[in-house]
């Protein structure tokens, strides 16, 4: 490792999970920097497919000089060899998911997020620095003591969503049935039932020619996945698709085949799927809360306070009217406008200045 390098140190590293995209463009940024950069990580919490772009976490060793980023939002193995480095340590926060969202659902990952929250006053002290990737993490974080936050908002890399259909997704979907999608983990805390209830009124007394597809892998929460998939078979919603992860070329397809895209989750750090959506043309409805009315920067629809049959009334007018689809398209092509003007490398710069 070479003086003034920066490496980060991740509690997992997988294709599609938006932590790993934000650790990859900060190590690309770095590289066009002249800095040597690496990204570490458990190799038990690496996806097969990933392990030629990340590096076992027991390799690395830092040195006085260099920088150490670490991507904090639960506890891991990769703190420890965090804090015990004597690299300059950076904190990257994601947030972390209050623990009572998995209590009986997973009480191992329950554990481990109500320990990274009761670390977390002790982290921040250890730490040189503190990046968040939205104005609602870094206020989090002045509350639990921090100094200096300086916000370091979630990067967006379009790139990938410009892959290749896939023709065996865009066939599952052919059928020209009105398409509401959600993408992202399948955990508690997104609420995922609220999106089901919401689809069970609009598919029931708007238009039963429709169908919800949710993109995720049933292993982030296994009893959540198999819960959500009893609640669509009590509403005997036949059109309920639990398609699991997505590779590569499988997600832009999904969003390329949805009509309107949904969050009804009730904590985000970010959520970088909205500007994934908004990348591919689809209309955005999500939850205020959290940092997602960040993400969105005033595009799309903002919703609170509504109830599932409401939401489904929203749900109409946003797939439905023409007027309001386009206002709604309108205000996600200013946003992404003002997405494609960061100079991320610029930002990098000033923050590692």
């Amino acid at each position: 490792m070479s003086a003034g390098a920066i490496h980060q140190l991740l509690n997992g590293y997988a294709e599609g999970d938006a932590i790993s995209a934000c650790a990859r463009a900060i190590r690309d940024a770095a590289r066009k920097q002249g800095r040597a950069s690496e990204i570490y990580a458990p190799l038990a919490h690496v996806a097969p497919a990933s392990r030629g772009d990340c590096r076992a976490l027991e390799e690395y060793t830092g040195r006085p000089g260099e920088i150490a980023l670490h991507h904090y939002s639960i506890a891991s193995p990769a703190v420890e060899r965090f804090l015990a480095s004597p690299a300059r340590k950076v904190l990257v926060y994601h947030n972390i998911t209050p623990a009572e969202w998995f209590n009986g659902f997973d009480d191992g990952v329950a554990a481990r997020l109500a320990d990274a929250r009761a670390r977390l006053p002790a982290v921040l002290a250890a730490v040189d620095d503190c990046w968040a990737v939205s104005e609602f993490n870094a206020a989090e974080l002045r509350a639990c003591g921090a100094k200096t936050v300086r916000v370091f908002p979630l990067i967006f890399d379009p790139a990938p969503l410009d892959a290749p259909t896939d023709p065996d997704v865009q066939a599952r979907f052919a059928a020209r049935l009105t398409t509401f999608l959600t993408v992202g983990r399948v955990a508690p805390n997104k609420r995922i039932e609220t999106l089901i209830e919401a689809f069970y009124w609009y598919h029931r007394t708007i238009d039963p020619f429709s169908r919800l597809v949710i993109v995720g892998s049933e292993r982030s929460c296994p009893r959540y996945h198999t819960m959500l998939r009893m609640l669509a078979g009590d509403f005997d919603l036949p059109n309920v698709c639990f398609e699991g992860f997505a590779s590569p070329r499988g997600l832009p397809t999904y969003y390329r085949c949805a009509d309107v895209f949904l969050s009804t989750s009730e904590h985000e750090g970010y959520c970088l799927p909205l500007l994934e959506a908004m990348h591919c043309g689809v209309p955005v409805i999500a939850h205020a809360i959290g940092g997602m009315p960040e993400a969105m920067d005033g595009a799309g629809v903002l919703y609170n306070d509504l109830t599932p049959a409401q939401l489904a009334v929203v749900m109409r007018d946003v797939a439905k009217n023409t007027a309001i689809r386009a206002a709604v398209l309108e205000s996600q092509a200013r946003r992404l406008e003002a997405l494609r003007a960061r100079d991320v490398a610029a930002e990098l710069k000033s923050l590692i200045d």
